[in-house]
């Protein structure tokens, strides 16, 4: 193979969904460290999401104070919002922000973090 494979390695957040629910807000944040990457936790009123922890914008931490409004992370700082959906700046302000997936199991809260095995480059 000449790029390698990309595999979801899951990491469990929380034990439940219900303390993930207890300790983030609806329309909060929360740091997180799965797999010694730095991201920030997001809750909205029906779903939690997984992004880069560091604002594309600036490199300052949404989790300082970052709250959901419309389906977006909007950083406390300079309030540049980023789709939960797409990873996209709403305003095409500043680059894009990464996202990550996130399952909700009987077991707990999962976020996946993608790795390249196999090929010359990965």
């Amino acid at each position: 193979m000449f790029f390698g494979k990309k595999t979801i390695r899951w990491f469990m957040v929380f034990s439940s969904v219900d303390k993930a629910k207890e300790l983030i807000a609806v329309n909060k944040t929360a740091r997180i460290e799965v797999d010694g990457k730095l991201l920030c936790l997001a809750r909205t009123e029906t779903k939690f999401f997984a992004l880069d922890e560091k604002c594309p914008h600036q490199n300052l931490p949404i989790t300082h104070g970052g709250i959901c409004e419309n389906g977006t992370v909007v950083c406390p700082f300079h309030r540049y919002a980023w789709d939960l959906k797409t990873g996209r700046e709403v305003e095409r302000r500043s680059g894009n922000i990464n996202l990550y997936p996130v399952e909700e199991r009987e077991t707990g809260l999962f976020v996946g973090i993608e790795k390249k095995t196999g090929g010359i480059f990965g």
